[in-house]
Order: structure tokens, then sequence, then C-alpha cells
């Protein structure tokens, strides 16, 4: 039997491998941001370098939308970027253990959540094993559809307004507006074997290493609003017939080990041993450390350690086991720099119950709240000065806010005295960031001495 507990996750892990599409030449970041070029420049939001043919200012306008001279165009793309590199972040972690406790020769009924935490440990001796794959396919961006997303970026305030510079609006062309259209899909998959042994009867340590595999295909179609009627921005032709739309796309594929971490788990109640049954109600500390293992540059890692800590209190109950977990996750950066606002508070709110005596259901409701706004949030609308002022937003994205609340609710299914067959599914109900309609998860799970 300890064979094939083995063997199962192994061959999940295999099965990532064989199936992993190449490794992209160019990082999946670089795509993104290569996304946003257009005409020969080489450079997001450049138009055609064809059309700088004088140094008067009023007939350069191929670089007045470029990301080093607009800040605001800068900002924007900056969000963009971040909300697809926080992808990684945005899977709840696994549990520590699972299965059932052991004591006096019997068996609990619950075979434990999926994602959150019970207070019970292993016993000195035992150990645990399971692989789990997640995986799902970006839908939305901030609760906007991922695949009909508007970004809009505008024109630097130029200095060739008669007198006192009034700002963005005058003169008129700089009330020309390139809209860019982008339509997005990522599939990401993440298969994490954990590792955990019972050192003693209160003590856990453990590991978790996960696999990544990402696909990125996006599209970008660009088109400028023209307000100016000479059409100063174009992207080809000539003042009489300008072109003023383009379209680009990009595609690429990663695959390789994500971020690492390393778990420790004190039950605060006695432990777990064969000679007492474990207490109806259990309490229990969990610290964790994620290195940051895995490739920032193609989103198979956050590219910084974090720290979790976690107070945990569950019941053992015959058929019905809550459990809470409330904790704090420390990111590497806010340690370095001495500012704790961006780190994050953890929340989690759940039960597993026994409908049989070989079938767990497990339902969890999970939260995270940060503590500060993110480092480049959303630019504000764009108000144009002069007659007829009107406003434009900055991007069809709403402010994402501050909290992440997803809903998991799974099922766990004895298929032998050491193995466990897991099956889950999440659906996020305030999302930050590139998030799925729907997170799948398929694991196998298994404790032996």
């Amino acid at each position: 039997m300890h064979r094939r507990v083995v063997a199962g996750p192994m061959a999940m892990l295999a099965l990532m491998f064989v199936t992993a599409r190449p490794v992209a030449a160019q990082s999946l970041k670089d795509l993104v941001s290569e996304l946003f070029v257009f005409g020969e420049c080489g450079v997001p939001l450049c138009f055609d370098p064809g059309f700088e043919e004088t140094e008067d200012p009023r007939t350069e306008h191929g670089r007045h939308y470029l990301r080093d001279l607009v800040p605001r165009n800068d900002a924007l793309l900056l969000f963009f970027e971040d909300g697809i590199a926080g992808v990684a972040g945005t899977l709840p972690a696994t549990a520590m253990a699972g299965g059932r406790i052991w004591s006096n020769g019997d068996r609990s009924a619950s075979l434990g959540p999926v994602f959150a935490e019970r207070a019970e440990t292993l016993g000195v001796g035992r150990f645990f094993l399971g692989v789990e794959a997640t995986g799902f396919q970006v839908t939305s961006f901030s609760g906007a559809p991922a695949d009909a997303l508007v970004l809009n970026f505008f024109h630097e305030n130029s200095d060739v307004a008669l007198g006192p510079d009034p700002g963005v609006g005058l003169p008129t062309f700089e009330r020309d507006v390139l809209q860019v259209r982008t339509d997005l899909a990522l599939d990401y998959t993440v298969a994490t074997a954990v590792l955990s042994a019972g050192l003693t009867s209160f003590l856990d340590i453990g590991f978790a290493v996960p696999v990544v595999r990402t696909r990125l295909t996006a599209t970008a179609d660009a088109q400028i609003l023209p307000f100016d009627s000479s059409y100063p921005h174009r992207f080809d032709g000539t003042r009489r017939a300008p072109i003023l739309a383009a379209r680009n796309s990009v595609t690429g594929s990663a695959m390789g080990v994500g971020d690492i971490s390393a778990r420790v788990k004190v039950n605060l109640t006695g432990g777990t041993a064969v000679d007492r049954a474990p207490p109806p109600i259990g309490m229990a500390l969990l610290a964790d450390v994620t290195f940051p293992t895995g490739q920032e540059e193609d989103l198979l890692g956050l590219g910084e350690g974090r720290g979790r800590a976690l107070a945990i209190l569950s019941v053992n109950g015959e058929s019905f086991s809550p459990h809470v977990n409330a904790g704090y996750l420390l990111r590497e950066g806010n340690l370095r720099d001495r500012d704790f606002d961006g780190d994050a508070v953890l929340g989690t709110i759940g039960f597993d119950a026994t409908p049989t005596d070989r079938v767990t259901m497990a339902a969890d409701l999970i939260t995270q709240w940060e503590l500060a706004d993110p480092e480049n949030p959303l630019p504000d609308p764009v108000t144009f000065v002069g007659p007829g002022s009107f406003t434009v937003e900055s991007s069809s994205i709403p402010d994402p806010g501050r909290y992440r609340i997803d809903f998991a609710m799974g099922f766990k299914f004895e298929i032998g005295r050491d193995m466990i067959l897991v099956t889950n599914g999440l659906v996020p109900i305030k999302a930050i960031g590139l998030r799925s309609d729907f997170i799948w998860t398929l694991g196998l799970q298994g404790t032996f001495r």
C-alpha cells in the first residue's frame, strides 16, 4: 500500500513534465511588455518613427505616449504588469496534512479539510505524502472580463501651448487617446507535492514543492481616438488617409519549480498519541516560510520570500468538524524596508463533514486582507482642460480594493486504508488581479509509518 501511496503522486508529477510545452525563448513578463509594441519603434506605446521627420515639435508625434515621458501611462502599464505577475500568489496554500487521526487503534471520522489547517498533528513517527494538481484559465482581471480589457493611454503634456501650460488638453491634439483593447488567455497549472512528518506527538514539520506550468496568449488591438482633425497621431498613412489602428499578438509558455515552502506546526492541546483520543477542541500554531525559487519572469513565482503565521482552532467532531485559521502574511520586501503596511491579514473559516464513513465533504471561506494599497495602483481618470472639457477613464478594469475572498468546496474519498482521493472546486467571490471563474483541484494523499 505504501508503494501505491508514493507511486500515485510521482506519476502525477511525471505527467506534468511530459505534457509541458517548450519554454519560451523570451520570458512571459517580456511578452506582456511586448504586447504594447506597435509599428517599428520596438518599444511600448511608440508610433512608427517615420513620423518624426523634422525638429518641429508640432510634427514629432511618434513618441508622445512613451511610458518614460508620460508617468500616467507608465503607471497603467505597471498596474497591468503587476496584475499578471501576481497570478502565482492567487492560489491558497495546500493543507500541511490530511487523513484520519489515529488513537487507541481507532481512526477519527473526518479525512480533514483541503486548504485549511486543523489543529491535530500526525503523531510521532507518522508521515504524510500528497500531490494536488490545481489549474485554471484566467477569465477576469479584478472583475473585468479578461478577453475585453480596455486601457487608455494619454498624450504627453507638451510645451507648445502659448503662455502658461494649462494642462493636458491644450493644444487639442493632446486630447487624442491611444486606446488598447487586450484579450488575455492565461492557463495556469500547479502540481504541489507535500511531505510532512511527525517528530513528536505535538510537532510536525513539512515541505511543499510546486511544479508550475504557464501558457500566455494575448492580443492587443490599438486604436487612436482622434480629437484633432489633422490626424497628427497615426500608425501609418498620411494626414488625408491615416491608419489609426494596429494589432499585436504574443504567445509563450514556461514550466519549472515554483516557490518552495517549509512548514512547522505545533499542537497546543496534547498532540496525537496512540494511548489517548484527541481532545474535542484542538488548538495549534503553524508557521511557514516560502522561498523565491520560482522564476518571477515566467510567472512561476512571486520573486520574493514570504512568511506566514497561523493560529488554528478546530473541533474534532463525530460527523461535523468546524475550523478557523487566522494569521498574518509577511513579505520579504516589507521586512527588509521595515515597512509592514504592505503585509496582509489572513482568515479562513469552514468545516469538514462526513456524510458516509469513507467520504468527507470540506468547505472553506478563504480571505486575504491587504494592509495597504498596491505599490502600483490604477491611475485616476484624466480630465482634459479647455473648452468642451471631458473626462476619460484610464481603464475598464475596476479598482481592485484591498481584499480577496474565495469559496472552496470539495470531497475526499477514502480509496484504501492509507490513500485518499481529493477533489475540490474554488470560486472567487471578490477577486484581485487575474482570476478564474472556477479553479479545480485533484489529488492523492496518504499517511503511513
